[in-house]
C-alpha cells in the first residue's frame, strides 16, 4: 500500500507511519483517564465526563449504566453536577448507531436530576428526551418503567498509576525508549479523588441482546447546544491517541460514527510501542487490531452476562475491572502491569461506590 502526500514522492505506509508519529511525539500526556481532555471541559469540569462503565446488575433481569463526572468534586458530600447541561448514555444495537436503540439522559432540574428517554442511540445534541422521573440527588429512585437509578459523591472508581504512564508515554513518545520500569512505584493516584456519580439500572427487557454503548455530556453554551465530552473506552485519546490536541479534540468533538477517519492516529501509537518492545511477530497486523478493537469508541457488551474488561476481553466494563492494566497491555500486545492495585472502594452491590457523606 502507499499514499502519495503532496509534492513528496510516494511513501510507504511505514514511511507515512513515522511521519506522523514524528508529530505525535512533539506532545506528552498530561493526565489519566479522560480528565480535563478539552477547553470547555476544564472551563466547566461539570460536564466533564472521566470514566463510564456497563455491566450485569445485582439485581437479576438488569443492566447498569455508570458515569463518573467532575473530577473536581469535593470531600463535602455535595454533587457537582451542572445546570443547563444533559448527561447522557447512548446504547446502540450496533457499531454502526443506526436507529435501533436508546438514549437515556440526566439533567438537573430544580436541584433534582430529571431521567429522560429517546429512541435512538445518535440522538442530536442537547436531546433530553421523554421524561419518566426525578430523583433527589444522594438518594436512590425506582420509576414505574422499572428504571432504577442513583446519583451522588463518591470516591473515584478508577484505579491507576498516572505518575508510571505519564513517564512511560514520556519515554516512549520523546525519546524511543520502551521502559516499563516507570510503573515500579505502584501508586495510585484516584485513591483520594471524588467524582459526582450517575448510575442508571436497565430492565434487560428494554435494551437490545447485545449492546454498544458510550457516554456524552452535553451544555447550552451562549446561543447553541455543545458536545463538551464524550467517552466509553479509558484512556483511549491520553495512551492511544498520545494526548494528541488535534486528534483528541476531533474525537470528543464527534460521535463513534466517525471514529474510523482517526485509526490511524491509533494502530500508530500502538505501532510505535509494540516495534520498540520487538516482542510480536506481526506489529502492524497487530497494531491495526487494537485500533479495530477500540473503534468506534464504544463498549461492547452481551447484556445478562458478567461483564469484562480484559487485556483478553472486552464485555462490558465493572467498576473494579484493572483497566489501566487492560488498556496497558493491549497497548504494548502483552500482559503488563501498571502495580496500582488498590480495589478496596469499590461495593458489589447498589449503588456499586462509596458515597461520600456530608
Amino acid at each position: 500500500m502507499s499514499i502519495y502526500i503532496s509534492k513528496f514522492k510516494t511513501l510507504s505506509l511505514t514511511s507515512v507511519l513515522v511521519l506522523i508519529l514524528g508529530i505525535i511525539a512533539q506532545s506528552v500526556p498530561a493526565f489519566a483517564s479522560h480528565h480535563f481532555e478539552s477547553d470547555l471541559a476544564k472551563k466547566y469540569p461539570q460536564f466533564d465526563l472521566t470514566d463510564m462503565f456497563v455491566f450485569k446488575s445485582e439485581q437479576s433481569g438488569y443492566t447498569a449504566f455508570m458515569m463518573n463526572v467532575n473530577p473536581t468534586t469535593g470531600k463535602d458530600g455535595n454533587t457537582a453536577f451542572g445546570e443547563n447541561g444533559v448527561y447522557s448514555f447512548h446504547i446502540a444495537s450496533s457499531k454502526q448507531l443506526n436507529a435501533d436503540g436508546l438514549t437515556i439522559t440526566a439533567y438537573l432540574d430544580s436541584g433534582k436530576l430529571a431521567f429522560g428517554i429517546a429512541e435512538g442511540a445518535n440522538q442530536a445534541i442537547g436531546t433530553k428526551g421523554q421524561l419518566f422521573g426525578k430523583a433527589e440527588v444522594g438518594k436512590e429512585s425506582k420509576f414505574d418503567n422499572g428504571i432504577r437509578v442513583w446519583s451522588g459523591a463518591a470516591q473515584d472508581t478508577f484505579v491507576g498509576n498516572s505518575e508510571g504512564i505519564i513517564g512511560f508515554m514520556t519515554k516512549l513518545l520523546g525519546e524511543g525508549t520502551f521502559d516499563l520500569s516507570t510503573f515500579n512505584k505502584g501508586v495510585d493516584l484516584f485513591k483520594d479523588f471524588q467524582s459526582s456519580v450517575i448510575i442508571v439500572e436497565v430492565p434487560n427487557k428494554m435494551l437490545p441482546k447485545n449492546i454498544h454503548v458510550y457516554a456524552s455530556s452535553a451544555m447550552y453554551n451562549t446561543d447553541q447546544w455543545v458536545q463538551v465530552n464524550r467517552l466509553a473506552h479509558p484512556l483511549l485519546t491520553h495512551m492511544f491517541m498520545a494526548n494528541n490536541k488535534m486528534e483528541v479534540s476531533e474525537h470528543i468533538q464527534h460521535r463513534p460514527d466517525s471514529d474510523l477517519t482517526r485509526a490511524y492516529a491509533v494502530s500508530g501509537t500502538v505501532l510505535r510501542a509494540v516495534a520498540l518492545d520487538n516482542k510480536l511477530s506481526n506489529p502492524v497486523a497487530y497494531a491495526d487490531s487494537v485500533a479495530a478493537k477500540l473503534l468506534p469508541d464504544m463498549i461492547s457488551y452481551n447484556v445478562g452476562t458478567e461483564a469484562a474488561y480484559s487485556f483478553e476481553t472486552i464485555n462490558g466494563r465493572k467498576p473494579n475491572d484493572d483497566a489501566m492494566d487492560a488498556a496497558l497491555s493491549m497497548f504494548v500486545g502483552r500482559q503488563v502491569t501498571d502495580n496500582a492495585n488498590t480495589f478496596n472502594r469499590h461495593p458489589k452491590t447498589f449503588p456499586y461506590v462509596m458515597p461520600i457523606k456530608k
